[in-house]
């Protein structure tokens, strides 16, 4: 595989963008020795500058549900394009794309819009000090949320510096997170209601929400154990707290519902981004109407410049009343089941040691003797990490962009994903494995 032109382009980049990237995730040194140009991308496939050829499996960190250039999502941002892309008026759109994620998410009675996952999950920590009047959340190990200063905290710490269950130490992401902002974090442990509600008993009168995502996706794919969200729902009615699902990722992918209708749970607050526009920067939170109508009074303040622009909506319009067709899912569904069995097959044949935790359109691969996981903590010390980015690489020569080199970056598929390329990443992933003996 030649990556001259990947290779030349990413010595520009490094001197005028940090790190080559404009996300610190996409550049050196998560990808060695740089990182990979795609020029564009069509259906299940991208290719890259050097005219390399790849089935897609990170999808936009997820964001690719429908597949890339999606002729019915094209032609509607292309007609869009034609009216204006932006008025900082209100538009029609915006309330027929709130109508359709409400038929689709029911427990979402208002809602509003905004540009990013980031921005959503900002905006739905701020309702939740607004509406109770208390100023602590609670937020998880491993869980990731965005990258404003609340949510930067805890993210995949080294397990020898999260010190005890019961009262973890806070570990920055960086530094420029303010002192005063760790102090309004309560970091707990994933999966223990033990310890939560030990926590919430003593402190309730400060902790104005719980936020968590639904299933642990960017700390390894942990599900939550049996009852744990419906655990989380109970401690917050009892305390008078407000439970966040964070589905940035999970909205619209895991379900037509979303988590909250996979796991029959249903939150106060829901964000949603990623797929819910295809691809398109589009993001946004909502929840009960008693909650969200303290932004209508103003009570609680939100806005933005290019929240709810009518080009990014045409493509949520669009990519929802897709997703909201009969039987959609059911097929992303089958391949993805029919990926993951042969991915495992495929390491038998080559004797390696791998699990696969996830759900059908989405997963991760880890090098791990351990079949089950409970935590952050847990995850992060038994997976080989460095076994994995070789072999991603040997995916790469073999036309199968299989997520990033990161084994804790979740693989997705899209509704564009056919037999064919399920085939031949299998195929491709067996020589793979061989190739790391």
């Amino acid at each position: 595989m030649k990556t001259n032109k990947s290779e030349k382009i990413y010595k520009k980049a490094v001197e005028i963008i940090p790190r080559g990237a404009s996300s610190s995730l996409r550049g050196y040194p998560f990808y060695k020795p740089h990182p990979i140009f795609i020029d564009r991308g069509s259906g299940s496939k991208i290719y890259d500058v050097d005219g390399n050829g790849y089935i897609d499996y990170l999808c936009a960190f997820g964001a690719i549900i429908l597949g890339h250039c999606n002729p019915t999502v094209t032609k509607a941002v292309k007609n869009q394009i034609e009216k204006g892309t932006m008025f900082g008026t209100v538009n029609e759109l915006e309330v027929k794309v709130a109508e359709r994620i409400k038929k689709m998410v029911p427990h979402v009675e208002m809602i509003r819009f905004c540009c990013s996952g980031t921005e959503a999950t900002m905006t739905a920590l701020r309702i939740a000090r607004g509406y109770t009047g208390k100023d602590k959340i609670i937020k998880f190990e491993g869980h990731y949320h965005g990258h404003h200063d609340y949510a930067l905290i805890s993210y995949q710490p080294a397990p020898h510096d999260c010190g005890s269950k019961i009262a973890p130490n806070k570990i920055r992401v960086g530094y420029g997170i303010p002192e005063s902002v760790l102090q309004s974090i309560l970091v707990l442990p994933w999966n223990d209601l033990d310890v939560i509600e030990k926590v919430v008993k003593r402190k309730s009168d400060e902790i104005a929400g719980i936020i968590t995502e639904p299933i642990m996706g960017n700390g390894g794919m942990i599900f939550p154990k049996k009852n744990y969200l419906k655990g989380l729902r109970e401690i917050a009615d009892e305390y008078d707290i407000l439970l966040i699902f964070d589905e940035v990722w999970s909205g619209f992918r895991l379900a037509r519902g979303g988590a909250a209708e996979y796991f029959g749970v249903k939150p106060d607050i829901s964000t949603f981004a990623k797929a819910m526009a295809n691809g398109y920067p589009i993001a946004a939170f909502g929840g009960k109407k008693e909650i969200m109508d303290n932004l209508g009074t103003g009570k609680i303040f939100h806005g933005g410049t290019y929240a709810a622009n009518p080009l990014c909506l045409a493509a949520a319009h669009a990519t929802l009343k897709e997703l909201d067709k009969d039987g959609i899912y059911e097929k992303f569904y089958r391949l993805g089941k029919k990926l993951v069995e042969g991915l495992q097959e495929a390491a038998e044949h080559a004797k390696q040691e791998i699990y696969i935790p996830g759900f059908a359109g989405f997963y991760n691969l880890f090098f791990t003797n351990k079949r089950e996981f409970k935590d952050w903590r847990d995850i992060a010390q038994s997976v080989d990490n460095e076994k994995y980015e070789k072999w991603v690489w040997e995916m790469y020569k073999r036309g199968i962009y299989h997520s990033t080199p990161d084994s804790f970056e979740r693989v997705n598929l899209t509704m564009a994903h056919t037999e064919e390329d399920i085939n031949k990443t299998i195929n491709a992933a067996e020589e793979a494995f061989k190739a790391i003996e």
